[in-house]
């Protein structure tokens, strides 16, 4: 690649980067801001009474986007003097943590749905056994990901790193999550159609299952959206570009 030729690269890459880091930075926002609104609840109705594995659980999820989207992801973005190396580290970390407390989220919505079918015998057992099923092998997948991300760093004045590559195998992540979301979707609208028929639409209906079902809609939508941007041929960096956002403010802003 001659002068030239990598002038127009960087240039290029440049352009990438500001918008990922736009998209990044709302997500962070975003997630800020939901905490801000929540808080007084959370202090409320959550904070008192005995620490239970419910609770644990709750406050893992609720508190790990200080670390991995609000102080690293935007070291990746925004940290001067990024090598290749400390993007790669970085990023990985950080990705790591966002996966937890994804699954994390997960499973106390996952929660919520067992306790709006009573608790029933047979999900009870199923939902288990499904959850270990599409949220272990990401494990493995998401492994394999983070080892084929590569990276660059901009020269100065830009700041933090550009994803350059990565194996579109993280693709079965999300159909995975889209497979659960879709299962609870229905899990949800099922009693939902049978409390509405009975009790009509009360404010607890509303908390209950509206807000539910619109969660689960949400993620599905934005799980469908990145399976499609991972699969078009477009460059490697806007593939990857709406990841945080569908990780952070979806299943932990609107768990609470």
């Amino acid at each position: 690649m001659d002068s030239t030729d990598f002038a127009v690269f960087l240039v290029e890459r440049m352009r990438i980067s500001a918008v990922t880091k736009k998209i990044d930075l709302a997500s962070a926002v975003v997630f800020f801001y939901d905490y801000l609104l929540t808080i007084g609840m959370e202090v409320k109705y959550i904070w008192p009474g005995p620490l239970t594995g419910m609770k644990v659980l709750y406050f893992l999820q609720r508190y790990l986007p200080f670390i991995d989207t609000v102080w690293i992801a935007v070291q990746v973005n925004f940290a001067p003097n990024m090598d290749a190396k400390t993007c790669m580290t970085m990023n990985g970390v950080g990705r790591s943590l966002m996966c937890l407390g994804l699954t994390l989220s997960e499973l106390v919505l996952t929660f919520r749905a067992w306790a709006v079918w009573n608790r029933d015998r047979v999900l009870t057992f199923a939902l288990p056994i499904l959850f270990v099923g599409c949220f272990l092998p990401p494990v493995v997948i998401f492994g394999i990901f983070i080892g084929t991300t590569k990276f660059i760093g901009l020269p100065p004045p830009s700041t933090g790193c550009v994803q350059i590559g990565g194996d579109p195998i993280i693709t079965i992540n999300w159909i995975l999550l889209l497979v659960w979301d879709a299962l609870i979707l229905i899990l949800m609208v099922i009693p939902a159609i049978k409390a509405y028929r009975y009790r009509g639409n009360s404010a607890l209906y509303r908390v209950v299952y509206g807000e539910g079902i619109v969660y689960y809609f949400y993620l599905f939508m934005l799980s469908t959206i990145n399976i499609v941007l991972l699969r078009l041929n477009i460059d490697e960096s806007y593939r990857f570009m709406l990841t945080s956002y569908a990780m952070l403010v979806p299943p932990r802003c609107l768990v609470f």
